[in-house]
């Protein structure tokens, strides 16, 4: 195991991987600067035809989740009540429209657009209840809408895929 930085990946010659994940660093670096340097530095160590995974936390849907656990969230809660945009703490915070140009200035082809957890984390009590058979239904209905354009900002968790 190693442990490294997303901005810095010099220990890994260009084209190296077939597949490069950042699944967090988009979501805890503040300054577009590092994000882009991030995406960069991704790009570079990715084979030609490659594919790179994005991961990002979606304002939109994340007022609701606190919303759901704290119900004076609406009035009290962490977000500018005039442009329902979320306090970047502790976590950077991505509308759908602000990913894909930030994946755009990056150079990155998009590929797929993902509601990865959908509206999971508001029903996990009642998903965890779940026998195998209706669990099972369940991920199949997931799947069905997770790329569907109406669907992607009802999830606290994006995921992009692209290429160079």
């Amino acid at each position: 195991m190693v442990q490294g930085n997303a901005m810095d990946l010099s220990r890994y010659p260009d084209d190296s991987f077939d597949i490069v994940l950042l699944l967090g660093p988009l979501y805890h670096l503040h300054s577009e600067a590092d994000k882009l340097r991030s995406i960069a530095e991704a790009k570079r160590v990715c084979k030609p035809d490659g594919k790179l995974f994005f991961a990002f936390i979606s304002n939109d849907m994340v007022i609701l989740t606190m919303f759901h656990e704290i119900p004076d969230y609406f009035v009290n809660g962490d977000y500018n009540k005039e442009t329902f945009r979320c306090d970047d703490f502790p976590f950077v915070f991505h509308t759908i429209d602000a990913c894909r140009d930030l994946l755009c200035a990056g150079g990155i082809k998009i590929l797929h657009e993902v509601a990865s957890d959908g509206i999971s984390e508001l029903l996990h009590d009642k998903i965890n209840a779940m026998d195998d058979e209706s669990y099972a239904q369940y991920l199949r209905y997931h799947f069905y809408i997770c790329e569907k354009p109406e669907h992607l900002g009802a999830s606290d968790h994006l995921l992009f895929i692209g290429e160079k």
